[in-house]
């Protein structure tokens, strides 16, 4: 049994003593890797410490990368983690340097935009794209079909197949240069005199985009369940974009029956539609996700839309429509004449990178390690004063969160005290078109995206947060 010499008179929680301690054997080499710790129940009874405490410094030790689970097996130390320590060792300056840290360096900023780009697999896409270079070199001097390559809609079809239990012809993918490109392409198919429903609170550049291109845009109020097809109905909409997996921002699932019902409220008029954009259902992180609502239309009145910028890096520009066949023919017919807006080389690229199944084995790691993240800021949540004040929402898939905050006080005092403590983050009321439907909410909500951050910013800028509200406790 492992001994560690605890202070119960000390600043730092009992919990952060144990799992430093911990951490502190994993980087001596004194905990080997894949080597078993003693069970939560073992430890506490060993240290006389509450079992809830040793839980919180293994979750915490999971969050940082020093440990793993395995199903009713217990807890184990990462294979990575010794290197993990090193490195971290390395990073930390000299203890006789003092370092002064500029406005920038303080400021840490919960984007619900970014990804954690130190996760991009460089060294397969760079041996994928020397194979590329090497085996196409004539080919990807030429012009390819508007639609994308034949090789990467097969390759797209596939990978739909197994992670959506989509079946679609690869005829009917449209591949092209991210989501703002393929809404201008959906607007010119579906016609920019029908009106648009977007959901409120929902994704701004996607209301940009569709009013850009000349559409009417309503936003349309979700319940519990999400959109509501009372409001399609009475605001005379022919086309809801949705995003039933994990919406943006509030992260709620749409259930089975809400999305039978919008399959039916899109079959009753001939023009109407449903673009349901599935952007980050692959990073899910808890159950099973449910089907797309495309797998579910028996009428084709579903257009399926999602990208590679989640999963992969934003700057690949990557995203993909499934158009159902009699749109797949009208782009045919009269907008074939543009040009493919990704170039050929990134999608012979993309096409190795799916059919050899790096894809499948680059979700599985980049989901562990922002499960750490969501494991980590929650970890922080427990054990602050304010935990019983705040309520997490949408954590079971995707980039972000919802933190309701149940303080009396408003959701710009709660942004004005983080901004004090250089901390930046998004309220929920940025994210309505109708302010008057924002500032009814029963309580401030802020956004809180994770994946561009560090384990290390997330540990520091959390805290900070959350120290920030302090004052408005009653």
């Amino acid at each position: 049994m492992m001994t560690i010499l605890l202070h119960l008179n000390h600043s730092k929680p009992l919990y952060r003593q144990i799992a430093d301690a911990i951490q502190k054997q994993i980087s001596d080499g004194e905990l080997k890797p894949n080597e078993k710790l003693p069970s939560r129940r073992a430890l506490a009874s060993h240290l006389q410490v509450g079992i809830s405490t040793v839980q919180t410094a293994y979750e915490q030790l999971i969050a940082e990368g020093y440990l793993y689970t395995r199903s009713r097996s217990g807890f184990f130390v990462d294979p990575d983690a010794y290197m993990f320590s090193i490195q971290m060792k390395n990073c930390n300056p000299c203890p006789t340097e003092k370092i002064e840290a500029t406005s920038s360096d303080k400021q840490i900023i919960f984007s619900t935009r970014g990804v954690d780009l130190t996760q991009f697999p460089f060294s397969t896409w760079a041996k994928l794209s020397r194979q590329v270079l090497s085996s196409k070199r004539e080919a990807l001097l030429q012009s390819i079909p508007s639609m994308g390559l034949s090789a990467l809609q097969e390759a797209i079809a596939s990978h739909l197949c197994a992670f959506r239990g989509i079946q679609v012809s690869p005829a009917q993918i449209l591949v092209g240069a991210g989501t703002e490109y393929l809404l201008g392409i959906l607007v010119q198919l579906l016609g920019a005199s029908k009106r648009f429903g977007v959901e409120e609170p929902g994704y701004p550049k996607g209301k940009q985009v569709l009013r850009s291109n000349g559409t009417s845009v309503i936003g349309i109020p979700m319940d519990t369940d999400g959109i509501q097809i009372d409001e399609l109905e009475k605001n005379g909409i022919s086309v809801a974009l949705i995003t039933p997996s994990h919406q943006f921002p509030t992260g709620k699932v749409m259930p089975i029956r809400r999305r039978v019902a919008l399959l039916q409220w899109a079959s009753e008029q001939s023009g109407r539609y449903l673009i349901e954009d599935d952007f980050d259902s692959e990073l899910r992180f808890h159950g099973k996700p449910l089907p797309s609502i495309y797998s579910m239309d028996v009428n084709a009145h579903t257009i399926y839309m999602n990208t590679f910028a989640r999963t992969l890096a934003p700057s690949l520009r990557i995203g993909y429509l499934v158009l159902p066949k009699q749109l797949m023919e009208k782009y045919q017919n009269s907008l074939s004449f543009y040009s493919s807006t990704v170039p050929s080389f990134e999608q012979y690229t993309l096409v190795q990178f799916l059919n050899e199944g790096h894809l499948e084995h680059h979700l599985n790691r980049i989901k562990k390690r922002y499960q750490q993240r969501q494991i980590l800021l929650k970890t922080i949540l427990k054990s602050h004063k304010l935990s019983p004040f705040v309520q997490i929402y949408g954590d079971s898939a995707g980039l972000h969160m919802l933190l309701e905050i149940h303080l009396q006080c408003k959701e710009q005092e709660l942004l004005d005290a983080a901004k004090q403590e250089q901390i930046i983050v998004s309220g929920l009321s940025s994210y309505y078109d109708n302010l008057s439907t924002a500032n009814a909410l029963p309580y401030p909500c802020v956004v809180l995206g994770y994946a561009s951050l560090s384990l290390e910013q997330i540990t520091k800028g959390f805290k900070r947060l959350l120290d920030a509200w302090i004052k408005f406790l009653p």
